[in-house]
């Protein structure tokens, strides 16, 4: 998943219910559901997945699972997904992750080896490399990331994110990124292969890109010259807050 145009800073209710299951509503290449215990098979347009389960992607793979409750969990290709009873908790091992929570439908984690992420009505974007990196961005609502095992969380509303060091003990500050050059190139935020997000989702993605066009309009967002992808190295072309300098934000070590 590469994440383009990183931004310095901008200026300036109902309980939840499990996702006991989920249907297959997408998948392109080598996608292997593990139904609990039992051995592994490839996955079916229109298969219902039940808990515990575990979806794994092989190369150039991608699946789209839609729950019951009409959350969507789109998984990029190496990434292995899974999904236990008793709890809107889902667990990433490996890979990278779009997790589309409807306003309606309570709240979800995504938890990783190391890190949590808190989501309510949110549509979030993960990526986790053990023992390289994690990525972690929002697209529309916020969601709140803590280390595992510390009460201490960091907000991360619409536009930005975090990338860290999984085994990092601090948290970084979330920088802003440019959520239209996402949402052009990322395979699972896109419209090739998935198709266009539901309402009311697709339209307050547009509304994070509205409100940054606004503000690089007004002068609040300037050009930098930086890219970050794969374990968040910075190259060329981006855009940065005018009341900051044109460094690049160090990668945590």
């Amino acid at each position: 998943m590469k994440i383009f145009l990183p931004l310095l800073a901008l200026l300036g209710p109902a309980a939840a219910d499990t996702l006991r299951s989920a249907n297959v509503t997408v998948s392109v290449n080598e996608v292997q559901i593990y139904p609990g215990a039992s051995g592994s098979h490839l996955a079916a347009i229109g298969e219902k997945v039940a808990t515990p389960s575990s979806v794994q992607t092989g190369r150039q793979s991608r699946t789209e699972l839609t729950f019951n409750d009409s959350t969507i969990t789109r998984l990029g290709q190496n990434s292995v997904f899974s999904f236990r009873e008793g709890g809107r908790n889902v667990e990433l091992k490996q890979g990278s992750v779009l997790l589309q929570v409807p306003k309606n439908a309570g709240g979800a984690t995504i938890r990783t080896a190391t890190v949590t992420a808190a989501i309510t009505g949110t549509t979030v974007m993960f990526e986790y490399s053990p023992g390289k990196w994690i990525k972690l961005l929002t697209l529309e609502g916020t969601q709140h990331l803590s280390i595992n095992g510390s009460k201490i969380s960091v907000s991360v509303p619409a536009g930005k994110m975090i990338i860290m060091h999984p085994d990092a003990t601090v948290i970084p500050e979330p920088v802003t990124i440019d959520i239209a050059k996402l949402v052009a190139t990322s395979p699972l935020a896109g419209q090739g292969t998935f198709g266009p997000l539901p309402p009311p989702a697709r339209e307050l993605i547009q509304q994070t890109i509205h409100d940054q066009l606004v503000a690089k309009r007004q002068g609040d967002l300037l050009p930098t010259n930086y890219i970050i992808s794969g374990d968040g190295k910075l190259t060329s072309h981006g855009i940065r807050d005018s009341g900051q300098d044109n460094r690049a934000p160090r990668r945590p070590q």
